[in-house]
């Protein structure tokens, strides 16, 4: 089993191979010390009581009301209890392992608080692949879907383990594992900070870096098989408006499709192509702009001090605590709501070039790639699929974080709204996959009817990759299942991966 050693900087790639592949988590010694570190300077304010944040008084506009030190463990178990009020059907269990994962990044910073116990009982339920159950609705930017995951810390709430839906009770039983006691501040710390808005950014931004190399290749697959020509990508157009991704766009489309006789056949036979076509370079470089911005913020924020308060150092070592918001959700948020609009716009050239593919009054391909018309409908309505993917995409990309409303009597008046915006990121980047599945299909389709002359190299690569699962469809037939295959070839980047085997490296 692979180990990601928690102690120096982590990137997106270490939350995918966490959440989704399952790498289990430890910790440096160097981790360990900080956090304990840290810890000491809580408990002695604590004992001093003096009025710190969530530490020794209560929360929101409760803020003035001072909590006795025995009552201190009552106050974090109320808080996870009462924040735990998310509702709705889960989230994928993907996204609650990321959830766990940044918990343990960002509360381990060493200006935390939080108790090394604490820690340490997160780390144990992702590596026994246990998974709390999290509803998906009920968020401005933070709280209620970190409180049920606090809730299974405290032996409360439910939890998946090997493959059902368990009292967290139960599943410690099995694995002898104890739940724990929160004390001062870490109830506060558990709920607080921007877990979900970055856990869930950075599994859409992982996603939509692969999509965008996918667009690359599927566009070229497509202007192949619709003769088009390579006159739009030529490097001296990219030259004289240097945006560097555009560049880096035509430059992969070129070697793509470097060797292709279909290509070189049909050389100089048009004057250009359409927009969705010869516009590739100047929009899915913008694309990739966007994404290298937001991965920029994300790994900022993912190796960030996020909770509030925040312990430091004091004067003489004694430690002082700072009330701020470094919990605020707007760096991600923003990035993710940029990310959905990025994804969309890609999605969109795609749907497009899908009607170019199928549309007989725009290419010299049968209508809808169909051998037999009016017997069979052929790849007709594939093409509806991707249009009303694209429609629910497009609405999902009205930016969640310009929306604002007050909470908590009016002490916190401003909301982030960031975890709507990841969400619904994440949502627009599972659901380009499909489009571009659908895309794929229809130009592996379009090249059965090309019997004389050869694709390129890559693209020959592409559709015997695509072959392997997607027949010639001659008749009709279900594509439902087709397209879910092709789907997850996009998601696990095996697409890309035949390309990089011929042309090396895409550019990005």
């Amino acid at each position: 089993m692979k180990n990601i050693i928690l102690g120096n900087k982590v990137s997106i790639k270490d939350v995918v191979n966490v959440s989704r592949y399952n790498y289990c988590v430890e910790f440096s010694e160097e981790y360990i010390n900080r956090v304990n570190k840290c810890r000491k300077y809580v408990d002695k304010f604590s004992k001093e009581g003096q009025a710190i944040y969530g530490i020794t008084t209560g929360l929101g506009d409760n803020c003035n009301k001072f909590i006795n030190e025995n009552d201190r463990e009552i106050v974090q178990r109320n808080t996870i209890l009462s924040h735990a009020c998310s509702v709705g059907e889960p989230l994928e269990k993907e996204c609650v392992r990321a959830m766990m994962f940044v918990m343990l990044v960002h509360f381990g910073t060493g200006y935390t608080g939080i108790k090394i116990e604490t820690l340490n009982l997160i780390k144990n339920l992702l590596n026994n692949d246990v998974t709390p159950f999290v509803p998906r609705h009920g968020s401005v930017g933070y709280l209620c879907l970190e409180a049920h995951i606090g809730e299974v810390l405290i032996g409360e709430g439910k939890v998946y383990y090997k493959n059902e839906l368990l009292c967290s009770k139960e599943v410690y039983q099995k694995l002898n594992l104890m739940p724990i006691s929160l004390s001062s501040k870490e109830g506060l710390t558990i709920v607080s900070g921007t877990t979900s808005v970055t856990a869930i950014t950075s599994l859409a931004l992982y996603d939509a870096i692969s999509i965008a190399k996918i667009s690359d290749i599927s566009g070229s697959l497509t202007l192949e098989v619709l003769k088009g020509t390579l006159m739009a990508m030529d490097d001296r157009l990219m030259q004289v408006r240097p945006h560097e991704d555009q560049r880096y766009t035509a430059d992969n489309i070129r070697n793509i499709l470097s060797d292709s006789e279909i290509i070189e056949k049909y050389k100089g036979s048009k004057v250009q192509d359409a927009l969705s076509i010869r516009c590739m370079p100047q929009l899915h470089g913008a694309v990739k702009k966007i994404i290298k911005d937001c991965l920029k913020t994300l790994e900022i924020e993912l190796n960030s001090s996020v909770d509030n308060p925040l312990i430091f150092d004091g004067d003489n070592n004694d430690g002082i605590a700072l009330m701020g918001c470094n919990a605020d959700g707007s760096y991600v948020g923003m990035s993710a709501d940029t990310l959905a609009i990025a994804i969309t716009n890609l999605s969109k050239m795609s749907e497009r070039r899908i009607d170019r593919l199928v549309n007989r009054h725009v290419s010299d391909l049968p209508a809808f790639l169909n051998k037999e018309p009016g017997l069979n409908n052929g790849l007709m309505i594939v093409q509806y699929s991707a249009a009303g993917i694209l429609g629910e995409m497009r609405i999902a990309s009205h930016p969640a974080t310009i929306d604002n409303i007050t909470t908590c009597a009016n002490q916190e008046d401003y909301v982030s709204m960031g975890y709507n915006a990841a969400l619904k990121s994440y949502e627009c980047v599972g659901l380009s996959k499909y489009i571009f599945a659908i895309e794929l299909i229809c130009a592996a389709q379009a090249l059965d009817f090309y019997d004389d002359l050869k694709p390129s190299s890559a693209t020959k690569k592409v559709y015997d990759t695509i072959r392997q699962i997607v027949p010639f469809i001659a008749t009709d037939v279900s594509l439902h299942p087709f397209i879910e295959d092709v789907a997850v070839l996009i998601k696990n980047e095996k697409i890309v991966d035949c390309v990089e085997q011929i042309i090396g490296k895409l550019h990005f």
